[in-house]
């Protein structure tokens, strides 16, 4: 279904939802249905919660509490459910799973799990659903200390994830836009407001396992301040998955808009096909923290880095987020 190209960036993109956050959960409040932006996910969440504002799912700024949401296509349930395995989730430093199940019905997997990370260790709660066109993943993110405290209890989430269904439109609230896309189009979005561009339009390709160029955009998972954007934007490149002999270049300043990012040049080899390509990797620093992540990838032989330097040139937050605002 997808290219070496698209999958490398779906094991990234999965990799970035289970990574670690500054979370903790209410122990008793009235129940609010509320629905993510860009999403169709709808859950009954305690009062103080708010939809997050880089990302589709929900947050509790007073706890620091987290839910992400991820849709994908209906055929990929399986492909989901698989990167819960043991094995899979030790590549991510993700210990202890242990399955359980919810008071819900249809398909589905509950698994529960913890990731020491420099910021402490976490307890990590996920499900993965599917409806009759969609699968769903939802992460939960628990400071493991609160529930040692018992001041967060596993029964209060899994009250939440039990509760998650689906809308039939998503609630839709832009962040950003591209002001040019050359020869490329939208393709699909990723956790809501990550953006996949490709030239046909397409997530997949024609023939199955034919390299393709992408490029993507993506806000991070939370809005903590970028700390040294150069240093931090090189163990982003290097943590990509999918792919061999990376070689970077020198991490460079760059204006867009009325952004000071950082770019990176990088070559390497789909670990699948062997295909060598080329990356360009623009991370820009978010208003009020957090920030967009900016990625191109091409076979080599198409030449495509001066495009993907324009495309990002003429990347512009949407007005409301301009000045660090953002929706209640």
């Amino acid at each position: 279904m997808h290219s070496s190209v698209s999958r490398a960036w779906l094991r990234a993109s999965l990799s970035l939802l289970i990574a670690v956050f500054l979370a903790g959960l209410p122990t008793a409040a009235s129940a609010l249905l509320q629905q993510a932006h860009n999403s169709r996910v709808v859950l009954d969440l305690p009062d103080g919660y708010e939809a997050a504002p880089l990302f589709s799912g929900f947050i509790n700024e007073r706890l620091g509490v987290s839910y992400v949401i991820l849709e994908s296509p209906l055929d990929t349930y399986d492909e989901l459910v698989q990167g819960f395995a043991p094995e899979e989730l030790a590549k991510r430093g993700i210990t202890n799973p242990e399955r359980g199940t919810l008071m819900r019905s249809g398909d589905y997997v509950y698994m529960r799990a913890r990731q020491a990370s420099a910021a402490g260790t976490y307890a990590k709660f996920f499900i993965v659903f599917r409806t009759a066109d969609q699968s769903v993943l939802i992460t939960a993110n628990v400071p493991s200390e609160a529930l040692d405290q018992g001041t967060v209890k596993p029964a209060d989430i899994e009250r939440v994830l039990a509760s998650a269904h689906t809308a039939s439109e998503p609630s839709v609230r832009e962040l950003y836009r591209l002001d040019y896309l050359g020869g490329f189009k939208p393709a699909g979005t990723l956790i809501g407001t990550s953006k996949v561009f490709t030239r046909d339009g397409r997530i997949g390709p024609v023939r199955e396992g034919e390299p393709r160029a992408v490029f993507l955009v993506a806000p991070s998972l939370d809005k903590r301040p970028v700390q040294e954007p150069q240093a931090f934007a090189t163990r982003l490149l290097t943590a990509l998955t999918g792919y061999r002999d990376l070689a970077l270049g020198a991490p460079v300043d760059i204006e867009v808009g009325n952004i000071t990012g950082v770019a990176i040049t990088a070559t390497a080899a789909d670990s699948e096909t062997g295909t060598r390509v080329e990356m360009l990797q623009v991370l820009l620093p978010a208003p009020g923290g957090g920030y967009f992540r900016l990625l191109g990838i091409a076979p080599k032989s198409e030449a495509l880095i001066p495009e993907f330097r324009r495309m990002a040139e003429r990347f512009r937050l949407a007005a409301s987020d301009a000045s660090g605002g953002r929706d209640r």
